[in-house]
């Protein structure tokens, strides 16, 4: 009978096709994996501090490295920005040429650029000093700060 193996076709198909629904996309199993654990940030921010810092031993720094983000991530904490006190006071440096103790909001902004903050924007025209300077520095480069999902015991 026609009809009975076209209804037998139908339902084969159906089938299929909850069996296709049913199986997951390695693909998108893949980048799902990848997004939970942060894994992009991480390799950004391991070859990041590698290629800054150029150890003899790059192996063990990266061990050193993991070790440091393992125990952010144990304490719920961002990593720590590669930039240290020292190096905001020589970006700041390089804009205030004049020594005038203030920068524009501009400077400020190309600074940030040159951070790695691409986002930031100037809130106003008025000069900035140092230690105004490095404080947006910092809570800006908090914003972009690697963060790992918390370890769960």
């Amino acid at each position: 009978n026609g009809c009975r193996r076209q209804g037998d076709l139908r339902g084969w198909r159906r089938e299929e096709e909850r069996s296709r629904m049913s199986r997951k996309d390695p693909r998108r199993e893949a980048e799902d994996y990848l997004e939970q654990h942060n894994i992009r940030g991480l390799f950004k921010h391991l070859s990041t501090k590698l290629l800054f810092a150029k150890p003899e031993d790059p192996k063990m720094f990266l061990v050193d490295e993991l070790r440091k983000v393992y125990d952010c991530q144990k304490d719920n904490e961002p990593i720590p920005s590669m930039f240290e006190d020292k190096d905001l006071v020589a970006m700041y440096g390089m804009f205030d040429v004049t020594g005038s103790g203030k920068i524009s909001h501009q400077q400020v902004a190309q600074a940030m650029r040159n951070l790695g903050i691409d986002d930031y924007e100037a809130p106003s025209a008025e000069k900035v000093d140092l230690a105004t300077f490095k404080a947006i520095a910092r809570e800006e480069l908090d914003k972009i700060a690697l963060r790992m999902p918390a370890i769960t015991e």
